[in-house]
């Protein structure tokens, strides 16, 4: 078998586990949500219920809601993106602040996690969508606090590096996490608490998109010692 064959049947394999991936998520996801909201409906139908319990009802109903339209939303995100179909605005964005309220937020979420930043004082400068920018940034931190050990350590460093701005985001990561399945896959989720997923397990994938849609790159170290970081270079913006 010549190399052009073997690079076909490798990526015809890839495509039959993504399009197994896809089908094994959306299945499981649709029947876990329309069990809880026939349930939860039944409740509230057959009466008996307080006001209180209706409210809890119609809540855990709307979170299911919410999980469903999270899966699909990142589904459509990511073929927006990577079809060129997505609204894209050009500014200059500073990478300090985009850092540093995905930070904060990261504490609010994790007050379990130390969260620890550090930004050079140099402008961190890119030219991209500002929004889209953020997204990606908090999809990679979100990952690294889904991956961490209870009580452990998450690390930022922003600086500027031959003519890029480099991001690191690390943690100490629970075994057997590979990064790469996330970055380069599709459909597959780590949650230490599966109850609380809302998305089809995209956001490193559609992080990864919208960096190189930037110019840059990001790739995924093993540190040894449970230890991982993700690194993205995006090209500095020549200021005038």
């Amino acid at each position: 078998m010549d190399k052009l064959a073997i690079e076909h049947l490798a990526a015809l394999e890839r495509l039959n586990r993504i399009i197994t991936a896809f089908a094994s998520m959306v299945s499981h996801e649709t029947r876990s949500a329309l069990v809880g909201v026939q349930g939860l409906s039944e409740l509230i139908r057959d009466g008996g219920l307080t006001p209180d319990e209706v409210r809890e009802c119609a809540n855990d109903i709307f979170i299911e809601a919410q999980r469903m339209d999270g899966l699909i939303g990142e589904m459509f995100d990511l073929h927006r993106i990577e079809s060129n179909q997505a609204p894209f605005r050009k500014a200059l964005v500073d990478l300090r602040g985009v850092v540093r309220d995905a930070t904060d937020k990261a504490r609010e979420r994790n007050p379990g996690l130390t969260i620890e930043l550090s930004i050079a004082p140099a402008p961190l400068i890119v030219s991209g969508d500002p929004d889209r920018l953020k997204q990606a940034v908090q999809y990679v931190i979100g990952f690294c606090t889904r991956t961490a050990r209870a009580g452990g350590r998450i690390w930022l460093e922003a600086s500027v590096e031959r003519g890029n701005v480099a991001l690191t985001v690390g943690s100490n990561s629970l075994p057997a996490v590979n990064f790469d399945d996330w970055l380069y896959g599709r459909y597959e989720r780590y949650e230490q608490r599966p109850s609380s997923v809302i998305g089809a397990g995209l956001g490193l994938a559609i992080a990864r998109a919208i960096i190189e849609l930037h110019g840059g790159q990001i790739v995924a170290a093993e540190k040894g010692e449970q230890k991982s970081e993700f690194l993205v270079a995006i090209p500095r913006a020549e200021l005038d």
